[in-house]
């Protein structure tokens, strides 16, 4: 299985945008805010492209709060000038749960293993090509919503450490409700709302790793949002609850433990 992944400079924030229909700006997907989203006019095929400023290494591309139905299909595409260099194919990302799973009369028909979580995403990883565009391609004619919605869109270069991240992981579920109770004795919950909290220990750090976080840590800084996958391409609901768009909580450090090691701890909000 892959090691962790990060995406932690967003090159998908600085393209040129262009979408076959705007109901709600494409540039919305540029934004951290999660009322911010990109929506198209119907469930007629839609096409985003995306022009990089300049050549970029890209080893990944994550639709990010999407709405897409569990029949919908991608195709992502990336390009040097008009030259495709990479093709996903159209390919099913809902992750529909598989036949002998799935629970006649239990399960709704088509339900997918990440209904449960409320973001829905999903990730194209690729070994890492210079690009210079990509375009993607969304069918989605069955949308009961009546058109095609994404929050976000990731993209670039991918750091993963050559040694995993240490067991003990404590994913958290941050649940914005706060009980109050009433004069008469009641108890109301006001708020709603959730985001996760992710701890990360690197306990297996080399200096060359060492030397890359730090590089792309601090240039990063707490105000922007990294991309977090601690399972990536595993899948269902075990990849969708480990990955998510979030900053820094903690100030970044290292500890020098051992000869030729080091130790680092990152802990992560989502945005």
């Amino acid at each position: 299985m892959p090691n962790l992944r990060f995406i932690i400079n967003n090159a998908h924030d600085g393209t040129l945008l262009n979408a076959t229909s705007n109901a709600l700006p494409i540039t919305n997907t540029q934004r951290s805010e999660r009322v911010r989203v990109w929506r198209s006019t119907d469930t007629s095929q839609q096409v985003i492209d995306a022009t990089l400023p300049t050549p970029t290494y890209l080893g990944a591309v994550v639709l990010y709060r999407h709405n897409l139905s569990s029949g919908s299909r991608v195709r992502l595409e990336l390009f040097v000038d008009n030259d495709v260099i990479y093709d996903s194919g159209s390919v099913n990302i809902s992750g529909l749960i598989p036949l002998g799973e799935f629970a006649l009369g239990v399960d709704p028909w088509g339900a997918t293993s990440t209904d449960s979580i409320p973001t829905q995403q999903a990730a194209f990883w690729m070994n890492a090509l210079l690009a210079t565009r990509y375009r993607i391609t969304i069918d989605d004619p069955d949308n009961l919503d009546g058109y095609m919605e994404i929050g976000r869109i990731i993209s670039g270069q991918v750091i993963s450490p050559k040694f995993n991240a240490s067991y003990g992981l404590q994913l958290e579920w941050q649940d914005a409700g706060e009980h109050r109770r009433t004069e008469g004795g009641s108890l109301r919950t006001v708020g709603e709302g959730l985001s996760r909290r992710l701890p990360i220990d690197l306990d297996w750090l080399d200096a060359t790793d060492r030397a890359r976080f730090t590089a792309a840590i601090l240039k990063s800084g707490k105000n922007r949002d990294i991309y977090v996958s601690v399972l990536p391409e595993e899948g269902g609901i075990d990849e969708a609850e480990y990955a998510f768009l979030a900053r820094r909580e903690n100030n970044y450090a290292h500890t020098h433990n051992q000869f030729k090691n080091w130790r680092s701890q990152l802990i992560f909000l989502e945005v």
